[in-house]
């Protein structure tokens, strides 16, 4: 079996940098998606911590956040300390009771963990097939590199 040319191998080469560069890129939307799944998880378990301490000391006395970063933060007197005004579907919020609000924040919080557990596999499965277009790059590169010290000679 021959071996392929240098300008089949060069092309070889271009396509995997190509491929590379692809793959690169859609690592970077997946990982982007991991941060924004895991930051969606954060808030949603900060919620349920929140109000499962109203609940517990039946507070009606509260710090609120004006942002999601926590700079501002107001007090606030509840006038129910009892219920809380939650979102069910993408625009439908609905007041129930806190322990029902709870429910709903937990499971929220298991569709958002096994959303981030598919995102980590597939970000998993994209960087191995990286490292071996790369690996692959890297073997091409090196008989590239042998051919030109050969002919050189």
């Amino acid at each position: 079996m021959s071996q392929p040319s240098e300008e089949n191998i060069e092309e070889i080469a271009q396509q995997l940098i190509l491929q590379l560069n692809e793959l690169r890129n859609a690592i970077q939307l997946v990982q982007g998606r991991s941060l924004a799944i895991s930051s969606e998880l954060q808030e949603i378990r900060l919620a349920y911590e929140t109000l499962s301490t109203i609940r517990k000391f039946s507070q009606s006395n509260v710090l609120a956040s004006l942002d999601r970063q926590g700079y501002v933060f107001v007090k606030m007197h509840l006038a129910e300390s009892d219920r809380a005004i939650v979102r069910i579907s993408r625009d439908l919020y609905a007041l129930l009771p806190i322990e029902n609000a709870m429910n709903i924040l937990s499971m929220y919080e298991k569709d958002l963990i096994s959303e981030l557990r598919e995102t980590e596999a597939e970000l998993k499965k994209l960087n191995e097939l990286y490292e071996q277009l790369q690996k692959k790059l890297q073997e091409y590169l090196a008989i590239l590199s042998q051919k030109e010290r050969t002919t050189k000679k």
